[in-house]
């Protein structure tokens, strides 16, 4: 199986009773994990003779119909249900199960749904004979925005059951970083020193994947794969795609040319950018340019290192680690962002890449989706009259040309100007032509 050693760890840690969270950039195979660790196959690999004493419940919260207490119930409770169907579960417990999800979906008090849940699993935990691993999938959202006594109750069932209950939280942030208050706090004391960072895949790993991926192709094809798209889920699959496109089937005469091709593609392949830029916007200041550092050879804050290390976005130094492999495309794109760094240089820099933007080397917040697609038209512009037509069609599309009037064009320029300009009330950058235009001054 891919990342069978993250896999043992926490499953060792439900062994013991332990909650652990699961943190990782997107695209970096969370899911994957967590659903794999729930098919009964694999669960045999990592539990053995164990095997028939855990039941281990998959939770896409991204299934959840509303950000509310009652969908993460209704999500958790019909999922458990699913798993006891499927592994034979006794007929008066999924009897009980299925009444106390009714009143978790229709309760006839409010106060009734909380408390059905917290029944049910209780009645899991004692009548089921195995112990719940519940292993909550994209839980950034629901964590952020639900009442923290939904996480208070979590808390409190897991202390009644504590080694036959377990959570597993999948994240693409610390649940420290998430959110801060009394109620999170308390359950976020669970998963302590358990956290599991889920990066970039090993060799082996990584050459699983494009071979899955990569019907049909020889070694030396997975070789190139793997070289171009490192350890990273996300861009194996994008450079098969332009491989499957380009370069299979083709003779042994011919490939390296044909790898030649799928190079040059690379560079600007949507998806293969997008990959690369919603991972470096997920890095720190810090992160990135001790990034840019380290992967041109220059001395590095040894702090962030191991913070990158650990994250599993550079190789470790320690022996007997689970080393992670880094690819063409995140270097070339990494090496990129070190020749468009602002070096207290004034004027405007949009990063395309990334989707960051500097005035006069300092990043501004971030823009709209109006407001970036106006910046990147004048910017394409750059010191050029651009008259408002040409706004309209480029950044609201043609078919508003007669429903998006002069005041609306201005209330845009004005949001954007407010992020630009140090002093809006005086523009050096966006500057208006009364009756022709606007234009970006460089």
């Amino acid at each position: 199986m891919i990342r069978e050693q993250d896999a043992r760890i926490i499953t060792t840690a439900i062994l013991n009773g332990d909650c652990t969270s699961v943190i990782g950039f997107s695209n970096m195979g969370k899911s994957t994990l967590l659903r794999e660790m729930c098919t009964p196959a694999v669960r045999e690999v990592l539990l053995g003779d164990k095997k028939d004493d855990w039941l281990f419940v998959y939770v896409d919260c991204n299934l959840m119909p509303e950000r509310s207490e009652q969908a993460l119930h209704e999500a958790t409770l019909r999922a458990v249900i699913s798993v006891l169907r499927r592994e034979g579960g006794s007929a008066d417990l999924l009897y009980r199960l299925n009444d106390l999800y009714s009143q978790v979906v229709e309760p006839a008090t409010p106060i009734r749904s909380p408390l059905a849940f917290d029944d049910a699993l209780r009645e899991v935990c004692e009548e089921s004979g195995r112990g719940l691993a519940i292993l909550f999938d994209e839980f950034d959202d629901p964590f952020e925005k639900l009442a923290g006594r939904a996480y208070l109750n979590l808390r409190g069932i897991k202390d009644q059951y504590r080694n036959t209950l377990v959570y597993v939280a999948a994240t693409e942030r610390p649940l420290a970083a998430i959110r801060d208050d009394h109620e999170a706090n308390e359950f976020i004391e669970l998963f302590n020193t358990r956290e599991r960072w889920i990066g970039f895949l090993n060799s082996p790993d990584a050459h699983a994947v494009a071979t899955e991926l990569a019907q049909d192709a020889t070694p030396e094809d997975v070789g190139f794969i793997v070289q171009q798209a490192g350890g990273h889920s996300g861009l194996i699959e994008a450079v098969t795609e332009v491989w499957q496109r380009i370069a299979a089937g083709t003779t042994e005469s011919a490939r390296k040319y044909a790898f030649a091709l799928v190079q040059q593609a690379l560079d600007n392949q949507p998806n293969v950018r997008a990959e690369c830029a919603k991972l470096w916007a997920q890095l720190t200041d810090a992160e990135r340019s001790t990034l840019t550092a380290h992967l041109d050879g220059k001395s590095t804050d040894k702090d962030v290192v191991a913070q990158l290390q650990t994250k599993r976005l550079l190789q470790s130094s320690k022996p007997d680690t689970d080393d992670v492999v880094i690819g063409e495309v995140w270097r070339a794109f990494v090496k990129r962002q070190m020749l468009t760094q602002p070096d207290a240089k004034p004027g405007i820099l949009v990063d395309v890449d990334s989707g960051e933007v500097y005035v006069d080397s300092r990043k501004i917040e971030a823009l709209t989706e109006l407001e970036y697609k106006l910046l990147l038209l004048l910017y394409g512009r750059l010191n050029k009259i651009v008259d408002k037509y040409t706004i309209v069609t480029n950044v609201w599309g043609e078919t508003y040309l007669d429903s998006v009037d002069d005041a609306r064009i201005e209330k845009l320029v004005s949001r954007l100007r407010n992020k630009l300009e140090p002093s809006a009330d005086e523009p050096k950058y966006l500057t208006t032509l009364r009756g022709r235009g606007y234009k970006l001054v460089g």
